[in-house]
């Protein structure tokens, strides 16, 4: 098998990938892709970014450093929200917006459950893009 084959069919097998992802996400109620609405995760991701949801179904353990979308119980009157683990105990997941000088859990929000979780983000860096069109990496 020649180089170009190789790399023609890997390319092929992501791109198969990506679209099965999409569509079992859109399956499971869970959109592919999320959208910030407030400055919390800056500078990783700013209002109107969005970022490549993955369905819990497909993530696999939570580590500390994840970036995560949970439905809260006291944030936003219980809104979904994007914030990074911050630490994981026996109670749940420690969260934190990267611009957030506290834990969520230092602001009357209990611990994150796995039943609260809803995605991951794409855990090769946090990659966002807004609606206006360009992307960036973000450590």
């Amino acid at each position: 098998m020649k180089p170009s084959d190789l790399l023609r069919y890997a390319v092929s097998g992501l791109i198969v990938g990506f679209i099965l992802l999409f569509l079992v996400a859109q399956l499971i109620g869970q959109p592919p892709v999320v959208f910030v609405e407030s400055g919390s995760m800056a500078p990783t991701l700013e209002p109107n970014d969005g970022y490549l949801a993955v369905p819990m179904l497909f993530a696999g353990d939570i580590e500390v450093g994840d970036v995560i979308l949970f439905k809260s119980q006291e944030l936003g009157g219980g809104e979904l929200t994007t914030h990074r683990v911050n630490d994981v105990t026996d109670e749940g997941y420690i969260t934190k917006g990267d611009a957030n000088p506290f834990t969520d859990q230092s602001a009357d929000e209990p611990p994150v459950s796995e039943g609260q979780i809803r995605s991951v983000a794409l855990r090769w860096g946090v990659r966002s893009s807004s609606y206006r069109g360009w992307v960036r990496r973000s450590a």
